[in-house]
């Protein structure tokens, strides 16, 4: 797999910009905690999505945090471009095991909070544009239906739900759905988000190195082991890096 010109552009810049240069990386982790202190909370422990550590030749290890903005696939792309191995990539067997469909969803208090606040965005929107006799009546609406725009981008991207069956996993959230073959998924990691309103994530990445960052706060905890056995026995490398212990991201009292 060969990375774009502007994929190692800024895979280079970002790797220039923590001080380390292609020449240096021995190896690298993605999509795995960085655990120092595996029995209770500790400074050094990083955890949650998009976590990338180099082994660099000189045997140290930096460990960074690929958000959005860092283009993660560009990243991931540029280090397997340069022949980089990744250690923490295993190669799994499909098993003859055929698998029902199965959906695994949950009611959330959030989602109906942020559906009233979409449509009460909409209502007031809708009237102050249309009743009011001042010229400015379209500004005084607009943040309504800002509003209403941020209400539906969190109900599609915040509240998503899992499916799987035989051949498929499909992620579902208001208005919309997402399927991606077995064949076509490389890896897939289940952990904690950082944002207080949101409560875990699926990382996926593709067979084409791309990455993508799902909140499935519709798909029950309890259920993402299960989750995980499943798409093991599908023939990816997936793993659950939440434990029943730990509640949430800022959980400091409980095992990591």
């Amino acid at each position: 797999m060969e990375a774009s010109s502007k994929e190692q552009a800024r895979g280079q810049r970002y790797l220039a910009d923590k001080g380390i240069s292609l020449n240096e990386i021995k190896g690298f982790y993605f999509m795995q905690r960085y655990v120092v202190e595996p029995e209770k909370h500790h400074c050094s422990n990083l955890y949650g999505p998009g976590l990338l550590t180099l082994q660099l030749h000189n045997g140290e290890e930096r460990t960074c945090i690929l958000h959005v903005r860092h283009h993660p696939t560009s990243v991931i792309r540029t280090l397997i471009s340069a022949g980089i191995p990744f250690l923490n990539l295993q190669s799994r067997n499909r098993t003859s095991t055929p698998q029902t469909a199965q959906r695994y969803h949950r009611p959330s208090l959030y989602m109906m909070w942020y559906f009233v606040l979409f449509v009460a965005c909409l209502i007031f929107g809708f009237y102050f544009a249309t009743t009011e006799t001042s010229p400015y009546r379209i500004v005084v609406a607009l943040p309504f239906f800002a509003g209403a725009l941020y209400a539906l981008y969190l109900l599609q991207n915040r509240f998503c739900y899992l499916r799987l069956d035989e051949y498929t996993l499909t992620l579902f959230s208001a208005g919309r759905s997402v399927r991606y073959p077995y064949e076509k998924i490389l890896k897939i990691n289940f952990d904690f988000a950082r944002e207080p309103n949101a409560t875990h994530v699926m990382e996926l990445l593709d067979t084409d190195y791309r990455y993508w960052l799902f909140y499935i706060g519709r798909t029950p905890r309890k259920s993402l082991q299960e989750i995980t056995e499943r798409l093991q026995q599908a023939g990816i490398d997936a793993t659950c890096s939440l434990n029943d212990e730990k509640k949430h991201y800022d959980d400091v009292y409980h095992v990591q």
